[in-house]
């Protein structure tokens, strides 16, 4: 630079490092949705672990100090797939069979949902793969008031093993719907 000396300053005082550990706590959709405890194992270490209302696959959780060696201890969630549901955030997806008769004259349709049953209105010519929201019926979120939506997807489950009486009449009628 200019040549000027420059005073030295010291070194800042290093802190010890602290030992971190990471647990993988592995949970339902169900225990996801109501919170839950887990007991995770640290290096022979039994600790019981709190699992708030909405985690999913990837939240951490961390508990300062619970370590070996005084370090903060990372608990990782994994959310189990659910036969039935699939988790994105706080939104869940599920497909809904209905009869061909349901979609095309229209129903109420019982939908089980995390928090329960309700009754979905399915109109008149609805269309296979067709996606109702309902609102405020997914997974409560972690962070913030409220839940997520849940979208319900329609599958259309056809008859089979029609007789020939049955197999006639559809004929019929699918003459009918071209017309």
């Amino acid at each position: 630079l200019d040549g000027a000396p420059t005073a030295s300053r010291p070194a800042p005082k290093r802190q010890p490092a602290r030992h971190t550990a990471e647990a993988v706590a592995e949970i339902t959709l169900d225990e996801a949705y109501h919170g839950t405890t887990r007991v995770v194992e640290v290096e022979g270490k039994r600790l019981e672990v709190t699992i708030p209302r909405g985690a999913d696959t990837g939240t951490r959780i961390r508990l300062s100090g619970k370590a070996p060696g005084g370090g903060d201890l990372h608990v990782v969630v994994r959310q189990r797939p659910d036969q039935t549901f699939t988790s994105k955030g706080a939104t869940l997806e599920r497909d809904l069979p209905v009869t061909l008769d349901e979609a095309l004259f229209g129903a109420e349709v019982p939908v089980r949902t995390p928090k329960g049953r309700v009754l979905l209105t399915i109109p008149a010519g609805t269309q296979p793969g067709r996606t109702f929201r309902l609102t405020g019926r997914g997974m409560p979120r972690v962070k913030g008031d409220g839940h997520g939506d849940l979208l319900v997807r329609i599958r259309v489950v056809l008859p089979t093993d029609l007789s020939d009486e049955a197999r006639d009449a559809a004929r019929r009628f699918l003459d009918l719907a071209r017309q």
